[in-house]
């Protein structure tokens, strides 16, 4: 597999003044707590949407991936994924739909006949 990776590798060529994913992020600079915030809400909603089971947030392999992709954030572990995250995106949910019920007229929920 490795020997496949590093013919690969040598046919690919790189263009002149190609930039590099890491020079457009500082890694000693620490993440804006907005931003954590997004990062925390698309993660929640990542794991959720597509049933990924929240043991996933705590392996090696996912987490290199996301200090792969910005280093400077700081994955929450499993517990506050499943909890703190969770709830907290579903009281946003629910917050929206409400909203958005108390603004419309003349509902049904269901008919009998």
């Amino acid at each position: 597999m490795e020997e496949n990776q590093t013919k690969h590798n040598k046919k690919r060529k790189v263009p002149q003044g190609q930039r590099y994913l890491d020079e457009y992020h500082d890694v000693t600079r620490s993440l804006p707590q907005r931003r954590v915030d997004r990062i925390d809400r698309a993660l929640i909603k990542f794991f959720v949407c597509c049933g990924v089971p929240f043991r996933v947030v705590e392996s090696p392999f996912f987490i290199d991936l996301l200090k792969e992709l910005n280093s400077a954030y700081n994955l929450p572990s499993q517990d506050i994924l499943s909890n703190r995250l969770l709830e907290s995106e579903l009281g946003y949910v629910n917050s929206k739909i409400s909203k958005e019920l108390d603004s419309t007229n003349n509902l049904t929920i269901g008919t009998s006949i």
